[in-house]
């Protein structure tokens, strides 16, 4: 008797947790992370095909990402993308994470070196408080030198976490010898020139704009 009483309260413990989390997946609505269309100039565009959503933990986190690029001699991308649970991510956990998903993607096309990393924090255009972190390396394949943000930070108006992983080729296979930065300065730029004194208005990451 004491047998099947136990596996009656099993069973109605699992229908109860069910329950719960398919009324709180309807719960977890987002509202995606993007940068106005009056920033994206000067041949940046969306790879609208590019566009990717997903859900985790039957629905207690989605995600989404767009693709912002910029292709030519220098080619360069900022992927923005948004991230809500029903718990926002402590941030300083969410930094680590994205460098061991930036170290871990990059290993087998992109030879960063450890030497150039650096670490900060800055404010944006929506008065979000970032962490940033920056590297320069080496496409492996096409033996040119890039550099490569990734910056995060928590939206508490929408309730969602925010990571930007930029990155931009500085030489070309034409002549390896000499560099370019516009791109990348278009990337991390901001009026306070928080990241190699590049200073401006129309950074990329700066205007994300996330509620």
């Amino acid at each position: 008797m004491a047998v099947g009483e136990n596996k009656k309260q099993l069973l109605l413990l699992i229908v109860l947790i069910f329950i719960l989390l398919t009324a709180f997946s309807g719960c977890v609505n987002i509202k995606y992370a993007y940068i106005p269309d009056s920033v994206i100039t000067k041949g940046w565009h969306e790879n609208v095909s590019l566009r990717n959503t997903g859900l985790h933990f039957l629905g207690l986190e989605k995600w989404g990402s767009s693709i912002y690029e910029l292709k030519g001699k220098y080619p360069a991308s900022l992927t923005v993308t948004t991230v809500k649970t029903l718990v926002l991510t402590d941030e300083e956990e969410l930094q680590k994470k994205t460098i061991e998903t930036l170290e871990e993607t990059f290993k087998d096309s992109i030879q960063l070196n450890a030497s150039t990393k650096i670490t900060g924090e800055r404010t944006l255009l929506k008065q979000h408080k970032t962490m940033y972190i920056t590297y320069e390396g080496k496409d492996i394949n096409k033996d040119l030198n890039i550099k490569l943000i990734g910056e995060i930070w928590n939206c508490g108006d929408s309730g969602t976490s925010i990571i930007c992983i930029g990155i931009a080729y500085i030489s070309n296979s034409e002549n390896t010898t000499i560099e370019n930065t516009d791109n990348w300065q278009r990337i991390v730029m901001d009026p306070s020139g928080t990241i190699e004194n590049f200073t401006g208005e129309e950074g990329l990451i700066y205007n994300v704009y996330c509620h």
